[in-house]
């Protein structure tokens, strides 16, 4: 098995142009495919600080790969290697750099792990290392997996260190906004109008599934010093996270109460590892509360309903599946919602419905001719013509209209 494990990570090492090591479960280095390129100075030869960057624990076999990524911006791809039965290690393949480094990024590394002296040698590495989208990485994760499994993995099955976090600690590690420096365009902003809208809503469970978690760079609000500029960053990340709150219903107090705790923590923390997990905690607890008080102002019964007709928005929904969900009788379902909400059901479930299809034309690339079918309209003109009810305007008419306002 070993010395096909070797020839495969040769092979890969050379396609890629990428370093690949086959590290067993005792932490053995069993194969190394380098082909002259450097090791990253800011952490050398050291094979157990090298684990600790990747937060890799060799003896442990994960199912699928995982993209992982380091506090000196570095991605790698990692998958464990088992062979009838039996975990006979894990590939290490990278690393690659997401965006190009800047020298304000590099500088601001070297700034903060005060390796003055190798200042030349960490420029040199950088430079030296291949530019790899998220989107690629998966990919190449997805061949790697066919070449040592000899099974196709779908590329959204392929995990990255967030959603490990997610699964594993119910708090995951970070949000990045995109591109960097005065010479890159700075971040999207429909991530960030995105990750504000879910904030506004509540909806936690959606923040956990943010497609932009972890994938992004962020811009420099200082340049002498990474983990200052991320401190920056992550003030400016929580006050708009504080005033979205506040726009879904959270009271200003509370709302202000818990951004000035987090931005005061903040301060006192060292790592960008630390920043980046209580930013996100700060997002995620200020999303509950607002969930809290949406959920507060109607019964456990049209709560139950509520959370149910969001959760199947991309399914037909009626009034028989909703009443059965929550243990009571149509009837009583249409009287008890109306009541409560103040809309009938059937409108409400256009309202989410319509919500759904406007978050799809403002942040995804789905064509209009599909969100009606996804959202289960019976047809385009049906869907076209409640999008209209709702909106006053067509599909077509509003993302136009955003379009403009962007």
């Amino acid at each position: 098995m070993e010395q096909s494990v070797a020839s495969h990570c040769k092979l890969i090492s050379g396609l890629f142009e990428l370093s690949v090591f086959f590290i067993g479960p005792a932490g053995d280095v069993l194969v190394e495919c380098l082909d002259d390129r450097m090791l990253n100075p800011l952490y050398g030869n050291d094979k157990q600080l090298f684990f600790n960057v990747l937060e890799l624990e060799p003896a442990i076999c994960k199912e699928i790969p995982v993209i992982r990524k380091t506090l000196f911006f570095e991605n790698y791809i990692s998958m464990s290697v088992v062979s009838n039965q039996s975990f006979e290690g894990t590939i290490i393949v990278g690393p690659s750099l997401p965006f190009t480094l800047f020298d304000h990024k590099i500088n601001g590394l070297i700034n903060d792990t005060n390796l003055f002296a190798n200042r030349e040698q960490v420029f040199h590495y950088y430079q030296s290392l291949p530019v790899i989208t998220y989107g690629k990485l998966v990919n190449i994760a997805v061949l790697i997996y066919q070449m040592f499994s000899g099974k196709f993995i779908a590329a959204d099955q392929i995990q990255d260190q967030l959603e490990l976090q997610v699964e594993e600690t119910k708090m995951p590690g970070a949000i990045r906004f995109a591109p960097n420096d005065e010479l890159a365009p700075h971040h999207n902003p429909l991530y960030e109008k995105k990750l504000l809208t879910i904030i506004r809503e509540g909806q936690t469970e959606a923040l956990k599934r943010f497609s932009q978690l972890g994938k992004e760079n962020t811009g420099i609000l200082s340049k002498s010093s990474h983990i200052r500029s991320k401190k920056n960053l992550g003030i400016i990340g929580i006050a708009l996270a504080a005033r979205a709150a506040i726009e879904g219903g959270l009271h200003s107090e509370i709302s202000f109460s818990v951004s000035d705790l987090y931005i005061q923590r903040l301060e006192e923390l060292r790592t960008e590892k630390e920043i980046d997990q209580l930013c996100l905690v700060a997002f995620f607890e200020l999303t509950e509360k607002v969930a809290q008080v949406k959920e507060a102002r109607y019964s456990k019964t049209v709560t139950t309903c509520k959370n149910y007709i969001y959760d199947q928005r991309f399914s037909r929904i009626t009034h028989e599946s909703i009443a059965g969900h929550a243990g009571i009788s149509p009837n009583y379902l249409s009287v008890i919602f109306k009541k409560e909400t103040g809309v009938p059901v059937n409108e409400y479930i256009q309202q989410i419905k319509i919500e759904e299809a406007k978050n799809m034309i403002l942040f995804s690339n789905t064509p209009l001719s599909e969100i009606g079918s996804l959202l289960s309209f019976s047809d385009q003109s049906y869907f076209t013509k409640v999008f209209k009810k709702h909106t006053g305007l067509t599909p077509k008419q509003y993302q136009q209209t955003q379009h403009l306002s962007q």
